[in-house]
């Protein structure tokens, strides 16, 4: 994956592509960089170009991977969002020497310049990494833009590359290529139905049953090689994507000890549940974790003494609350 970071600290992964997946309105296969997939209709995915370019129901919200097995982003129908212009290195912009340059004098001599092209891929494997180049001494060539993390080139005027919905592309590629998870580890699965439902497909598939393992916590079985996980949650096994866990890495011993208490009980504190009650001053809770409130009135208000007080509104209620029952 070979990021190139924009001037507005966007980053366009050039390098990752999603095998299986082809855009269904330009027809690229398999999508390279961004994979984009409409929550509201089945197996329809569009690559950036097509995704910023308004293609599809803007109306529609959708899902962005940035690689086949990274966390998956939900975002808001773009029909809401506004757009900002793409200022960079784009057909018609005016490039010189980059940090990177290995290609003797084809531009020209140092300090020369020239003007690009088009945007293409470097290799088969690698889309939109590379630019075609036409100097001043009229020798073109095609130089690297992001293949391998290399900048041949680099901007002298830029040029505009269209408009972009800036608040749906990540930050910065923090994720590794593949999502490990380990045998015995705690995860939870994704409590958005629309999520999981939508990536399921070719990854274990769904099932309506399924929305009862929504938002709890599992025990890794394995990972497969195809990336897949196995995860166990109250007795049952499920196979799911990746990208639809998330780990729960317990840093105390109390927290794991949670951990284990929902992925073998199925996750929450069921009405008549008994156990010591703490405050959240003595353990470390896991975000976000769904809990219940005790039942009983008379200790919650004691407890609740400097602790935001007491509202008889909250008694038993599965909500946020800085006292359990565990």
């Amino acid at each position: 994956m070979d990021p190139w970071r924009g001037g507005d600290g966007c980053v366009l992964l050039v390098g990752s592509l999603h095998p299986g997946v082809k855009c269904a309105n330009c027809h690229v296969d398999p999508i390279p960089g961004a994979r984009w997939k409409c929550v509201a209709c089945d197996d329809y995915d569009l690559c950036s170009l097509c995704y910023h370019g308004d293609k599809h129901n803007l109306g529609h919200a959708f899902l962005r991977l940035e690689t086949p097995s990274s966390k998956v982003t939900k975002l808001p129908p773009r029909k809401d969002c506004s757009k900002v212009q793409a200022q960079g290195i784009f057909p018609g912009a005016v490039v010189t020497r980059g940090r990177d340059w290995k290609h003797g004098d084809q531009d020209g001599g140092d300090g020369k310049r020239g003007k690009v092209v088009d945007i293409r891929p470097w290799n088969d494997e690698f889309a939109r990494s590379a630019v075609r180049v036409r100097w001043e001494n009229k020798h073109e060539n095609t130089y690297r833009l992001g293949f391998q993390g290399k900048t041949d080139v680099l901007a002298v005027t830029a040029t505009s590359g269209g408009h972009y919905y800036k608040y749906h592309l990540p930050i910065i590629a923090l994720e590794p290529l593949q999502r490990s998870f380990g045998a015995d580890e705690y995860v939870r699965v994704d409590s958005d139905l629309e999520t999981v439902r939508a990536m399921q497909p070719n990854h274990g598939e769904w099932m309506d049953k399924m929305r009862y393992v929504l938002g709890r916590i599992g025990k890794v079985v394995r990972q497969f090689d195809t990336g897949d996980v196995k995860v166990l949650v109250d007795g049952e096994e499920w196979t799911l994507n990746p990208v639809v866990l998330d780990s729960m890495m317990p840093t105390t011993t109390t927290s794991r000890q949670g951990a284990r208490a929902e992925a073998s009980s199925g996750g929450g504190i069921k009405s008549g549940d008994s156990g010591e009650c703490r405050s959240s001053m003595d353990r470390e809770w896991i975000m976000p974790s769904a809990v219940r409130v005790i039942g009983d009135v008379s200790k919650l208000k004691e407890l609740q003494k400097g602790h935001g007080g007491f509202n008889d509104n909250v008694s038993g209620r599965e909500v946020g609350c800085t006292v359990v029952c565990r």
